[in-house]
């Protein structure tokens, strides 16, 4: 299971994510959501996520500016926006997949399944290093 948190300033693309997750992609669990950055940092300390769906335009601080808080991370990022021009921003901080809103369920399916297949290498990874 992918232990993922929902990051988005607004209620209803926070709903309609869980809704399109619980339905198409049986491999990730939601553990906590979060309504800006702030509550996305506390969220993603109290909670270790293995993913983060982030929005990227948001009240006080834009989700490039929450990840460049956190200074490292070790979970996988996927930015879910309806903007279009940040998608070079969003390969810099090593996103897996950049998502557009409206969500394409075809792509939101492929970008979970990028992302599991990343998290079983860096698993793997880490028991040989072992």
């Amino acid at each position: 299971m992918i232990r993922a948190i929902l990051i988005d300033d607004e209620q209803k693309n926070l709903l309609n994510l869980q809704r399109l997750l619980e339905k198409y992609c049986p491999n990730v669990t939601v553990v906590a959501q979060a309504n800006n950055a702030i509550e996305g940092i506390n969220q993603i300390s109290a909670h270790s996520p293995d993913l983060i769906f982030l929005d990227i335009q948001m009240p006080g601080k834009n989700g490039f500016e929450m990840l460049q808080e956190l200074n490292s991370y070790d979970f996988e990022v996927i930015f879910v926006t309806a903007f279009s021009q940040y998608g070079l921003q969003a390969i810099k901080f090593s996103a897996i997949d950049y998502l557009l809103k409206p969500i394409n369920i075809d792509e939101l399916k492929l970008a979970v399944q990028k992302t599991s297949e990343h998290i079983s290498l860096k698993k793997l990874n880490e028991r040989l290093e072992t």
